[in-house]
């Protein structure tokens, strides 16, 4: 079972051309969730909350940890990702818990990682980027089929990472990446569509690993800044 593991990491590598740099510092992904016992605040806190949490993500990128950040405009518990270039998965945890609305429970941080990207996927916007910019986020996780080990599925897996290629080349998905294989719970991996909620739901039923029952998508709409990645959609 040890050397399918390692065949199957080594296949999704690939088969995905995610390129890696050089440094000694890997992505790490954290889904900001709202606790279902959250704290209730007056309107005036809640805006001075916000504002401290915006002021802490702006000081996170300037130190060169934070690359990516944006909330999510359905309404669930989820509210937000951050996205970290840490040396390890205890420093991009420990970059979380400097947000205010997680150490005041407002925001729970749960973290996924290595998220294994293409570098050049991300980009830091230039002076003149201003603005939002609407993407649809997916998560792709563990369905009934789900088992690495079971026959055929290496070449399901092959057919996914030509599937992201081509989404990437047609100009569909800005950025698209697995987790580890060893990682706990459901979560396999994540894309960010380049297009609307409908179109995205279209796009991804014909993902092979998706029609194969093999993973399932979680989709939401999400926004992040200009620049950071491919063009988005215009905030309407």
């Amino acid at each position: 079972m040890r050397k399918s593991i390692l065949r199957f990491i080594v296949l999704v590598f690939a088969v995905l051309s995610f390129a890696q740099d050089h440094s000694d510092k890997s992505y790490f992904l954290v889904l900001l969730k709202r606790p279902a016992n959250a704290p209730q605040l007056s309107g005036e806190a809640a805006e001075k909350l916000q504002e401290a949490h915006m002021a802490n993500i702006r000081k996170l990128h300037a130190e060169h940890k934070l690359v990516m950040a944006g909330p999510f405009t359905d309404d669930t518990s989820l509210r937000g990702i951050f996205v970290f270039q840490a040396s390890s998965r205890a420093e991009a945890e420990d970059w979380a818990n400097t947000d205010p609305a997680i150490k005041t429970g407002h925001l729970a941080a749960e973290l996924h990682g290595p998220w294994f990207i293409d570098p050049s996927a991300i980009h830091e916007p230039g002076t003149a980027a201003e603005g939002m910019e609407q993407y649809t986020l997916v998560f792709m996780k563990s369905d009934e089929k789900w088992n690495p080990d079971a026959p055929g599925v290496m070449d399901v897996i092959h057919q996914h990472g030509a599937f992201l290629h081509d989404m990437i080349e047609r100009g569909n998905m800005a950025v698209a990446g697995p987790f580890p294989l060893r990682e706990a719970g459901e979560l396999r991996g994540v894309t960010i569509f380049r297009v609307g909620t409908e179109q995205t739901t279209k796009l991804v039923a014909d993902d092979p690993t998706v029609k194969a029952g093999l993973l399932k998508p979680e989709i939401h709409p999400w926004i992040t800044g200009k620049g950071v990645l491919a063009p988005g959609q215009p905030i309407k």
